[in-house]
């Protein structure tokens, strides 16, 4: 049967028993409300992870004759989609890509549908809260967003504040200076913040070790990677993983 006449077939068998997806004021609304960093509203929206036959209904369409797999699918839809309007708002684009990318990723492990909702729910509520910082956040002269760009694309290299200035050709003392007065912190604690932020994820959502992590991120020792660790999340890299890597365990097993 040609795609045409099973596209026409399905509309037909859709209309006389009058299945619809959903609808598109709905879905705008949802999506509206996590473009907006709403919190609260998104909460709201969350599905029940038990309400496993929720993608069976016909307003969400059948992706695959598989229950499971027909929600895999759906997953994956939903994070292409949230990736993509949250960079059209203003999310960085490598951030909200690489976050999309490991919640895949974790979501290819699960082995239950209800893992895969509770998943999507995390998903959702990091993407919201990620939109609503957006706002908080300043609007910088091009030598200062020049430099946090560079930053968060080599956050693995030993990068100090002299070769950051050598690198955008800008003068150090005035780069140092400007950077302070737009954003509140210096160069190299801005670069340990990012370090850190990145080693989260890694924390989050990989099995590598503490001094690999640490080395991965070019600090000096696994010793400086935890005090530096602790001093931006108040935990040890330890603590961290035991707390946040123990709800994502169960999708592995």
């Amino acid at each position: 049967m040609s795609m045409n006449k099973e596209l026409n077939n399905r509309l037909l068998k859709q209309s006389e028993e009058q299945q619809s997806h959903v609808e598109y004021e709905h879905e705008y609304g949802f999506y509206d409300n996590i473009t907006a960093g709403n919190m609260e509203a998104v909460k709201k929206l969350l599905a029940d992870p038990e309400d496993v036959k929720m993608y069976e209904a016909p307003e969400y369409g059948r992706l695959s004759r598989d229950p499971l797999q027909n929600i895999r699918y759906h997953f994956v839809v939903s994070a292409a989609l949230i990736t993509r309007l949250c960079v059209e708002k203003g999310l960085e684009r490598e951030l909200a890509y690489t976050l999309s990318d490991l919640y895949i990723g974790k979501m290819d492990c699960a082995k239950a549908a209800q893992q895969i909702i509770s998943l999507h729910n995390e998903m959702l509520l990091d993407f919201t809260e990620k939109m609503a910082e957006l706002p908080k956040r300043k609007i910088y002269s091009i030598q200062v967003i020049k430099a946090m760009e560079y930053i968060f694309h080599h956050r693995t290299a030993r990068l100090t504040a002299k070769e950051l200035a050598d690198i955008l050709q800008i003068n150090r003392s005035y780069l140092s200076t400007l950077f302070k007065k737009e954003t509140g912190i210096g160069i190299s604690e801005f670069i340990r913040r990012e370090k850190i932020k990145a080693a989260e994820n890694m924390l989050k959502f990989s099995d590598y070790s503490y001094s690999e992590i640490g080395e991965y991120f070019g600090f000096a020792s696994q010793s400086h990677f935890t005090e530096c660790f602790k001093k931006e999340t108040g935990m040890t890299p330890k603590e961290y993983r035991k707390r946040f890597s123990q709800s994502q365990e169960s999708f592995s097993k």
